[in-house]
């Protein structure tokens, strides 16, 4: 009986160690995610900047090609195109990185939001990446305010 009752106390230390250790397993690949899906809104916002410091560059309005609405941009292909209202899957490519055009689909979708701001002199960037850790849903939104300075 004694040793019944010792392997019960066992058993139930052991289960409790492994749910940490799972709940730690799924807390890591949150963190991963939630770190990607900051660096890829971070990228979106920065792309656009580049399209807007571009257009100064060529001595043309700030806003060329960056009219209020839902865009898809990413390094491979430097000019915003208009999207609909949802997030487009980004794919990653044999090194690691993440484009639309080629490579497997990954977990991370993004929709970049340009909306006009303070009248004709700024626009507000809102990029927004989505994924899925197993069934949850999850988003991460950075959001940028972009000056015409000239």
């Amino acid at each position: 009986m004694e040793i019944i009752t010792v392997l019960f106390i066992m058993s139930l230390g052991l289960i409790g160690i492994l749910s940490l250790i799972i709940q730690n397993i799924q807390s890591q690949n949150y963190t991963k995610n939630s770190l990607i899906a900051y660096q890829l809104g971070q990228e979106g916002v920065e792309l656009i900047r580049q399209v807007r410091d571009t257009n100064w560059l060529n001595s043309v309005s700030f806003r060329t090609n960056l009219a209020a609405g839902n865009y898809t941009i990413d390094y491979l292909n430097l000019t915003p195109q208009l999207a609909g209202s949802e997030a487009v899957v980004l794919k990653t490519d044999a090194n690691g990185f993440y484009s639309h055009s080629t490579g497997e689909d990954s977990n991370f979708s993004r929709l970049i939001t340009v909306e006009d701001y303070d009248g004709a002199n700024a626009m507000r960037i809102i990029s927004l990446v989505d994924w899925t850790d197993g069934k949850r849903s999850n988003s991460f939104e950075v959001e940028a305010i972009l000056y015409d300075w000239k």
